[in-house]
């Protein structure tokens, strides 16, 4: 029997850890798929996904630069990818794209996985791209009490926080509005490439001077495996979750979609342990 293709697409691919992943999960339920990182530049983009709807795969993950600019190429979004306007799985269906974007229950899942409910929490969320969206819209589902919102540019922040007017406030990314909002948290997310190996360090983290005993600090950089921020943050006894995490649960929620099957989460840490470098 052949097997049914899965990739991972984007320009570059090659650092990427979801094929690592998605092998994994593959090896854990025995079904019959092959998941391949493809390298796509942005003028192949409208090729591929013809190439896919033609029959040339059942469905693909997605990785910059072509998480928004994928979206007229498609044939249906799901709320949440419509919601936030970034898909990050693709699943071909009777020759018809529809487009995805599992970052936001993935997050919820990862901290209710480490015994944090995000219902009844404030939490500070630090960018406002597809993942810092997804995660916003996620987390108001979920039933959050408050959340901030900042980003170094003010007005997709300041729309963001306009989503949710009862839930949502916008504030100005700068120390002194962060270390306050910081002061009444219970979650700080940092969505941005600040501190991702190879882009822009924080200028300043004394915000954390005013993070409460107990607040989880959690950055969804993930290379390196422990960021300034998170280094930081231990510093002063708070705990840190890494990026690693909203990987591996935004890519189990993917391959569900994909293969219908459900995945051993504890099961497939074990089997990766030492390659994710995770706690």
């Amino acid at each position: 029997m052949t097997k049914k293709k899965l990739y991972l697409i984007g320009d570059p691919v090659d650092h990427s850890l979801s094929p690592l992943l998605h092998s994994a999960m593959i090896a854990q339920t025995g079904v019959r798929y092959t998941y391949e990182p493809r390298r796509v530049q942005p003028r192949e983009l409208a090729d591929f996904v013809a190439e896919a709807k033609a029959g040339g795969c059942v469905g693909f993950n997605i990785t910059m630069p072509h998480r928004e600019t994928i979206l007229p190429l498609l044939d249906e979004l799901s709320p949440a990818a419509a919601a936030c306007g970034a898909v990050n799985t693709v699943c071909i269906r009777d020759g018809r794209a529809i487009g995805y974007n599992t970052d936001g229950p993935g997050f919820v899942n990862s901290l209710r996985a480490r015994g944090l409910e995000p219902e009844g929490m404030t939490a500070l969320l630090l960018g406002t791209g597809g993942a810092g969206d997804a995660i916003c819209d996620a987390l108001v589902k979920a039933g959050v009490k408050k959340i901030f919102v900042t980003n170094r540019s003010v007005y997709p922040a300041k729309d963001l926080a306009a989503r949710y007017p009862d839930k949502a406030q916008f504030i100005y990314f700068g120390t002194f509005p962060v270390r306050h909002a910081m002061a009444e948290s219970d979650l700080f997310i940092n969505a941005t490439s600040l501190g991702m190996a190879g882009m822009k360090e924080f200028s300043d983290l004394g915000f954390l001077r005013d993070a409460p005993s107990g607040v989880t600090v959690y950055d969804l950089v993930y290379e390196p495996r422990k960021t300034l921020l998170m280094k930081e943050a231990e510093k002063r006894g708070l705990p840190t979750i890494s990026g690693i995490d909203l990987l591996i649960y935004q890519a189990v929620l993917a391959f569900k979609l994909f293969t219908g099957k459900d995945v051993d989460v504890p099961a497939l840490l074990q089997a990766l342990e030492g390659q994710l470098d995770c706690d």
